[in-house]
């Protein structure tokens, strides 16, 4: 059975789907087909008219067959009540995008299910997203159980388990957010990853990636190509 790979863009917004929508194209072109697009659901602030075309814009891509996993709430943490002295940390680490981060498990509980909620107000229908990513994968103990509940697939900083609790190693390369003298290690490591016979890698892309990262991971992406592995999404585990 061909080795896998996953590509992820996170943080698709109702902010940026104008500018990022062509670099989704042009990387599926060079991917070779669809990928795993991380949406972001709340559209609370945002005009109406670009409300409707970030949906007109969901639903295209779901017609092209792009996978789109829940990426959270509003991806930026409001004050709440009772969040642990680490997601403290974590929101420090993050600059308050980190909002799952220590959390109560009502906070938690509150949080998922009103980003679903926003998820069904932007596709009107009860489908839910395959997969949950918490914002920069900082989370608390009750998430994945409550991710489970609800049949998505939760993702953790180096691993995947499914909602039947099957768990895969997937070690990540990311680049959004990292020190500029880490770069050039974080896609080595990303190389290494794809390269390397077991496990399954993801490359994370975000939209600070473009343009200044474009050519190196257009050239991680051949790699991962190149090297035996095949292009999947989440709702193939």
């Amino acid at each position: 059975m061909a080795r896998k790979f996953l590509l992820c863009f996170h943080d698709f917004s109702v902010w940026n789907y104008q500018k990022v929508t062509p670099i989704l194209e042009e990387l599926k072109d060079l991917a070779g087909g669809p990928f795993s697009v991380l949406v972001i659901p709340d559209t609370e602030k945002a005009p109406s008219d670009m409300v409707k075309g970030y949906r007109e814009t969901l639903l295209k891509l779901k017609a092209d067959e792009f996978e789109l996993a829940l990426h959270g709430y509003k991806h930026q943490a409001e004050f709440s009540q009772g969040r642990s002295y680490m997601g403290l940390i974590g929101m420090n680490l993050t600059g308050g995008e980190a909002e799952f981060a220590g959390l109560s498990e009502f906070e938690s509980s509150r949080l998922l299910h009103a980003g679903i909620d926003a998820w069904k107000s932007l596709f009107d229908s009860d489908a839910k997203p395959t997969a949950f990513i918490p914002p920069t994968w900082y989370s608390n103990k009750y998430l994945p159980s409550q991710v489970h509940a609800e049949k998505m697939l939760y993702e953790e900083r180096f691993a995947l388990v499914t909602a039947k609790g099957k768990r895969y190693a997937s070690p990540v390369a990311s680049f959004a957010g990292i020190p500029q003298f880490l770069v050039k290690a974080a896609f080595k490591f990303g190389a290494f990853t794809l390269k390397f016979p077991f496990g399954l890698p993801r490359i994370a892309l975000h939209p600070v990636d473009f343009p200044t990262h474009a050519d190196k991971i257009h050239d991680l992406i051949r790699t991962a190509l190149n090297s035996g592995r095949r292009l999947s999404q989440y709702k193939d585990l």
